[in-house]
């Protein structure tokens, strides 16, 4: 019996260190926002597995308005995957049951980041985005985030 009591309260704790409630109070960018907790604590966190257009990019004003207006002043729940080079939480966004980072993707207002995720959805629905031409993918030849990253540094 106290076995299964410790072994629940450590799945608890697991548990609740992998999801974080809160506002969102900050939209920086189409793939990085700042929440706020239930305990008070702002959290940056940036969208896992999407790369989304840079400010001064083609469709990054477009892109961050469209999780502004999704997200701004939401409550939200973020399922955290890891914590990037940056100190910011790595995680998967979701409004009102509605993942975030699969919404930029199948809108074609973020790229599948490849690189660094595996993850057969993002995948299929950037192929769905390209399909249909939606945003980025009307372009004749967009410039993935990275690589207007790349550009800039030189």
């Amino acid at each position: 019996m106290k076995l299964s009591v410790l072994a629940l309260i450590c799945v608890c704790l697991f548990v609740s260190d992998k999801v974080i409630k809160g506002h969102v109070v900050r939209v920086s960018d189409g793939d990085t926002v700042t929440l706020l907790t239930d305990q008070r604590e702002q959290i940056r966190v940036r969208l896992d597995g999407i790369d989304a257009p840079e400010r001064g990019q083609d469709y990054g004003q477009k892109a961050t308005l469209f999780v502004r207006e999704i997200c701004y002043n939401k409550p939200v729940i973020v399922h955290k995957k890891g914590v990037d080079r940056y100190g910011r939480v790595l995680g998967v966004l979701y409004v009102d049951g509605v993942n975030i980072n699969e919404a930029l993707v199948r809108h074609g207002l973020a790229w599948h980041y490849k690189h660094y995720s595996k993850d057969p959805r993002l995948d299929s629905l950037e192929r769905l985005a390209r399909k249909e031409k939606l945003n980025i993918w009307n372009m004749e030849k967009p410039i993935a985030p990275w690589e207007f990253r790349m550009m800039k540094k030189k």
